[in-house]
């Protein structure tokens, strides 16, 4: 896994080299040459303030599903788990299966309740991206004249929330369906692995994975009918998601462009369109989607719109990975089975 990752990692940021060579190295770098340090340093305090304030979002989210945890236990799982998702190739949909084992070890709980503790807590910090994003159109749309015509451009962002809206709405109200697909999912998984290795694997019966699923659903419904405690969450969430806008604001005026914060909230909304791409927390598609927003919805230089990017980047991501990657390894020296009773 170390050595995919790490693969992973060189051939992400071959293409982002390559972007930025296209673009300009001499262009970016005497972009990036011009950023003021003590501006630019406002965007690491603002992620800081975001992976506070999300944190906080699953420490309301946990403390719903299971006995409320010390606040830095909650933290060092939600760090590690932030590392999990941004160190890997679509993490941020993989990841949670990993995370929800490490949860039931730290706060003793039933593996299908932090499964759906983490997709709930994840999903509340995922609206943001469609209210505040939502706000940011609306300035664009209602005070700032775009520079060119973005028809085609909405296009594929359109497409992206519609598929995100089916998913979660099948999800949702056609529980049955779900069950049944994973359940035949995997039955032929452990056909496969019987065929392969003679192996009966007896948790990939159908009737485990029933039961699995109903603990899921229930953890679900049970977070969903504390109203006050989802909407402490919720208030969390939109606090955090604000901390990656004010990063990209900071650092834009630190490269010397001085974008309305209403710009900020649209373009970091549009920026999760580089998760796309198969790289470990989508490098090379994000930063290539953020100064592609940039260009498009500011008057700005695409050299100046790609260091205002990559800078955006180091403050928000990089930033992350050390933290995330410093706190899972400072978790593993301690003993998780004497963590959750602390």
């Amino acid at each position: 896994m170390k050595g995919r990752a790490l693969v992973a990692f060189a051939i992400a940021i071959g293409l982002l080299g390559l972007f930025v060579y296209a673009i300009g190295w001499n262009e970016v770098l005497s972009a990036i040459s011009r950023t003021t340090p003590s501006v630019y340093a406002t965007a690491f305090l603002a992620m800081i303030g975001c992976l506070f304030f999300r944190s906080l979002v699953w420490h309301r989210v946990l403390s719903i599903v299971d006995e409320a945890r010390p606040y830095w236990l909650v933290a060092g799982v939600f760090l590690t788990a932030m590392f999990a998702k941004y160190a890997v190739p679509y993490g941020q949909v993989t990841s949670g299966v990993g995370i929800a084992a490490v949860i039931s070890r730290y706060f003793d709980a039933a593996y299908e309740e932090g499964l759906a503790a983490i997709v709930s807590a994840d999903f509340l910090n995922y609206v943001p991206y469609y209210t505040l994003g939502g706000v940011g159109v609306g300035y664009v749309l209602f005070t700032h004249p775009l520079p060119i015509d973005l028809g085609a451009h909405a296009l594929p962002v359109v497409a992206l929330v519609a598929l995100v809206a089916t998913v979660l709405w099948i999800g949702w109200q056609r529980r049955t369906l779900v069950v049944r697909g994973m359940a035949g999912v995997t039955a032929r998984i452990r056909a496969l692995v019987r065929r392969l290795t003679g192996r009966n694997v007896g948790f990939l019966r159908r009737e485990n994975v029933e039961r699995r699923f109903e603990g899921f659903y229930t953890t679900l419904d049970l977070v969903g009918r504390d109203r006050r405690g989802v909407l402490g969450a919720i208030v969390f969430a939109h606090l955090g998601w604000t901390g990656l806008a004010v990063a990209l604001f900071a650092t834009a005026h630190a490269v010397g462009t001085e974008i309305p914060l209403g710009i900020a909230f649209l373009a970091v909304a549009v920026s999760k369109v580089g998760f796309l791409v198969p790289t470990p927390g989508g490098v090379g598609g994000v930063e290539a989607s953020m100064a592609t927003a940039l260009y498009l919805l500011w008057p700005v230089g695409f050299a100046t719109a790609t260091a205002t990017a990559l800078l955006w980047r180091l403050s928000t991501y990089w930033f992350t990975i050390l933290v995330g990657g410093t706190t899972a390894m400072a978790m593993t020296l301690r003993d998780p089975t004497s963590a959750g009773t602390e």
